[in-house]
């Protein structure tokens, strides 16, 4: 009968969402909704549903997460695949494809510094090397989730690791493709954009064929995408109910300074990059609010990849960015640059290993001497190339940065079991952030460049 009562209150909760869709309720407030529902709903389930009911409960609302998670890992392939391919064969015949990827990265690299920077201040300021008690985590309770990836860079050098980088280059097209390999997916979108470009001199009439197909292929691909998207405040109401169903207040409460700490982080990111638009003449509050869609989005979605379509739109259409930078810009966002998982979360992780490393009496490791914060700086911007846009990525992120680090396999395991619990929340506003530090990128490069539309910007 609990259950029956359970799943009524679900089905109900997932109506009022669907009712605000008939009613025209704008998406990123249906989201919002959907994740202050989740909260309060799945406060409720940990405080009055027994475990025994709850765990049948459970696979009714993992079918909803499950579904929207599914269709959305389903769509980062072609999305990428399409928005590069797209975007070179209809770049201008006098456009410096080469020089606008340089810039991009450029600022990319930069900003992940700047990030990295702004979380290492924040993680010694509060204390992360004395975060984690040592003699509560112990090395037999590594995170499952994690451990074949750390066995397998436990003893990787810096060589190894770069070297690892270069197996991402699939060694057939399908390969890319069916193993969601995002860089291997950009590389083959350059080497046939290139070719059809290279071929539109000399065989105009049948690259036509190819572009107008293209062109048809972007408008599909986008429509698909919009499809899944809407079904964000469904899947995040569920994945919201479920993280605080098993955790309860402890979700919030064992891991506050974290959490908190975490999000002023991010929202120094945010300041950085309105700060380096503002030197531009352009006013930092209404980059916010233009690229808000993308923002709620991406936090919803936790995706980059996903929220891809929804990123260039709000450059294109709210900010005025031309279309190439916006393209090119987005889509590698979705494997680089990424200045919350890329660069905050390695940072909090390499401090937080470094605390137990000291506390377990290892070779005890100097966090503030100068070959430390070097080593540490430069693995951070290493492991941010590479990272797929897809919930959860961050932490594989922060593995190759702790084994460049030198940190013991043992030590990780135990820094991501005790950030585990709370991983799903922060990466909320992680996404939002590499979305926000990869739009500001797009729109300080194409106002540098004298391309962005002010009227759009403005209006």
């Amino acid at each position: 009968m609990i259950l029956l009562l359970a799943i009524i209150a679900f089905v109900s909760l997932l109506g009022i969402l669907y009712s605000m869709s008939n009613q025209k309720v704008k998406f990123h407030y249906r989201n919002l909704t959907a994740i202050g529902i989740g909260i309060i709903f799945g406060w409720g389930l940990y405080e009055f549903i027994p475990q025994e009911v709850y765990v049948d409960l459970k696979f009714y609302m993992k079918t909803i997460s499950n579904i929207y998670i599914r269709f959305l890992k389903l769509m980062i392939v072609p999305i990428v695949f399409i928005s590069i391919a797209h975007t070179l064969v209809n770049i201008s015949n006098d456009s410096n494809i080469g020089k606008r990827i340089g810039q991009i990265i450029t600022y990319f690299v930069v900003s992940i510094t700047g990030a990295a920077t702004l979380a290492f201040g924040m993680a010694n300021l509060f204390n992360f090397e004395n975060l984690i008690d040592v003699s509560k985590v112990s090395a037999e309770t590594i995170s499952k989730g994690y451990a074949n990836r750390i066995d397998t860079l436990g003893d990787a050098s810096l060589g190894k690791v770069i070297y690892g980088f270069t197996q991402n280059i699939p060694t057939s097209i399908f390969q890319a493709f069916s193993e969601n390999n995002i860089i291997g997916t950009l590389l083959v979108a350059l080497l046939i954009g290139m070719a059809v470009r290279r071929m539109s001199a000399k065989k105009p009439k049948e690259m036509g064929l190819v572009i107008r197909g293209l062109d048809s292929a972007k408008l599909i691909i986008n429509s698909m995408t919009m499809t899944i998207i809407k079904l964000t405040p469904y899947g995040v109401f569920t994945l919201m109910t479920i993280a605080v169903a098993e955790k309860g207040p402890s979700l919030f409460g064992d891991l506050a300074i974290f959490i908190v700490v975490s999000y002023a982080t991010m929202l120094l990111i945010f300041i950085m990059h309105m700060a380096g638009l503002s030197t531009k003449g352009m006013n930092p509050i209404k980059h916010v609010r233009n690229l808000l869609p993308a923002i709620i989005t991406g936090f919803s979605t936790q995706s980059s990849g996903a929220t891809l379509p929804v990123t260039i739109n709000c450059l294109e259409d709210n900010n005025g960015v031309d279309t190439e930078t916006a393209n090119i810009a987005a889509s590698l966002g979705t494997t680089m640059g990424m200045n919350a998982c890329g660069a905050m979360w390695p940072v909090f992780m390499i401090v937080l290993s470094v605390g137990v490393n000291n506390a377990l009496g290892l070779a005890p490791i100097d966090l503030l001497s100068p070959g430390t914060l070097f080593t540490m700086f430069i693995s951070v911007i290493i492991s941010s190339f590479g990272i797929a846009g897809l919930p959860g990525t961050a932490s594989f992120a922060a593995i190759t940065a702790m084994t460049i680090m030198g940190i013991a396999p043992e030590v990780m395991g135990m820094v991501l079991t005790f950030v585990l619990s709370v991983d799903s929340l922060i990466d909320m506003g992680r996404t939002a952030t590499n979305i926000f530090g990869v739009s500001s990128a797009a729109t300080f490069i194409s106002k540098k460049d004298g391309l962005l539309d002010m009227e759009k910007f403005k209006d």
